[in-house]
């Protein structure tokens, strides 16, 4: 074994999770705009769109799904942030 990944989309893939990684680690969530870039001009936030899109159609390996999961990533921000507002309201509403 020469330390060669055996598809460039792996190691597309694995470089992409790397960046999503340092992004949570200094915004503290997995929620990247979709027009996010990187300073190095890499379109993180359109290849967090398409995790979701690709894990939405059930065509997301499972192995990657879980790396995700692990992270905090969030399958439906919109359903997120519905909860989260809910929440708000529930805690507003028994102040």
């Amino acid at each position: 074994e020469l330390g060669f990944m055996r598809e460039p989309r792996d190691a597309a893939w694995e470089a992409n999770f790397g960046l999503l990684v340092q992004y949570h680690s200094e915004k503290g969530d997995c929620l990247v705009p979709i027009s996010y870039e990187t300073a190095e001009g890499v379109k993180l936030g359109t290849w967090v769109y398409n995790q979701r899109q690709t894990f939405s159609k059930g065509q997301l390996n499972k192995e990657r799904a879980k790396r995700l999961e692990e992270l905090g990533f969030v399958w439906d921000p919109r359903d997120a942030a519905w909860e989260a507002n809910f929440d708000l309201l529930v805690q507003y509403h028994s102040e």
